[in-house]
């Protein structure tokens, strides 16, 4: 699959992948260069990142603010899937 770079560096992602990775008008993604190659990233978003992460922490005691570990969690995880 091979796409052209249009004015001002534009490029055209193709229907098929668009859709499947839900990629529309003012998606965000993330672009790396990768052992040569450039590589884009759909950023995910999470309307209720808490609830996304409901029962992936098991917890010893309890926490005062959840809404930060959680924010530092997904902060971390994002690092992680960049490496």
């Amino acid at each position: 699959m091979s796409v052209v770079i249009g004015k001002e560096g534009r490029i055209v992602l193709p229907k098929g992948l668009r859709d499947k990775y839900s990629v529309r008008e003012g998606s965000r993604l993330i672009v790396r260069e990768y052992r040569g190659q450039i590589v884009l990233i759909p950023v995910t978003t999470y309307k209720k990142p808490t609830e996304a992460l409901h029962g992936s922490v098991k917890l010893k005691y309890p926490i005062e603010e959840p809404k930060e570990v959680a924010r530092a969690h997904i902060g971390k995880k994002l690092v992680e899937d960049l490496k």
